[in-house]
């Protein structure tokens, strides 16, 4: 007669074979979010972004409106000479030329806000990594992540964002937190450079950075981003952009 197993001896031969998988996923974990991650990531420091105080003005004769029927956007018409270059549902981009040379470009568009993105699951989505496994995130750990830091909208995202503390995962790290890690700095690398930023306060809710020769103000309203890119800032100075930003009437 064949003897039987003890039971304390196979629950120690489970426990065992339990904690042996557990490492082997952990440790795929930890490889995975270090292999397709840019470790220059935890290089990143920013300084302290600058504020914009916007008050709207309603006293405008001349309106710039957009094209498009997905969008509408109007601003202070300083625009003259300005034709519509490139044109599709999302954006609008005006060029004016001098002489045969491009003196400056304004570009206007409507995008959903990288919040409102990060809940997209569709494979075009800019977050589709977090839909898949090793790294798979689901809807109520993404929600999680942004209630924890109290995030609402894109603002409260690049404040945190630029304010957090990175962690360099290891074997020690808890899954929840290197999961937590890596999806942050996901977001943070697909994000536009962070390094100049200036809030919008005021009567617009949102933000501008500010490029090689450029600045661009992303301004909120629900789960929309409206952006205005503004090239060649020896044309459009500070004076200006304030002047564009403080007539602008989303409809």
């Amino acid at each position: 007669m064949e003897d039987k197993m003890p039971r304390s001896l196979f629950i120690i031969i489970c426990v065992i074979c339990y904690f042996i998988l557990f490492l082997l996923f952990k440790a795929v974990i930890v490889f995975i979010q270090d292999y397709y991650m840019d470790n220059g990531i935890y290089d990143k420091s920013y300084v302290a972004g600058k504020t914009l105080e916007i008050k709207t003005n309603k006293d405008i004769d001349n309106y710039f409106e957009t094209k498009s029927d997905n969008f509408k956007v109007k601003v202070k018409n300083v625009f003259d000479g300005f034709e519509l270059d490139e044109q599709d549902s999302n954006y609008e981009t005006y060029i004016l030329n001098e002489e045969g040379d491009i003196k400056a470009v304004f570009i206007v568009g409507q995008y959903n806000t990288q919040v409102s993105n990060i809940n997209n699951y569709e494979e075009d989505s800019y977050y589709f990594e977090f839909n898949h496994f090793p790294l798979y995130l689901s809807n109520i750990l993404r929600n999680k992540y942004l209630n924890k830091h109290n995030i609402e909208n894109d603002i409260d995202l690049i404040k945190y964002i630029r304010g957090r503390e990175k962690v360099k995962c290891d074997m020690l790290t808890p899954i929840t937190t290197i999961k937590e890690n890596y999806f942050f700095n996901y977001i943070e690398l697909s994000l536009p450079p962070l390094e100049n930023i200036t809030y919008l306060e005021g009567d617009l809710e949102g933000y501008m950075l500010e490029g090689d020769n450029y600045k661009r103000a992303f301004i909120i309203k629900g789960d929309k981003l409206y952006c205005l890119t503004f090239h060649k800032l020896e044309y459009f100075n500070d004076d200006m952009i304030k002047e564009i930003l403080e007539s602008l009437v989303i409809e």
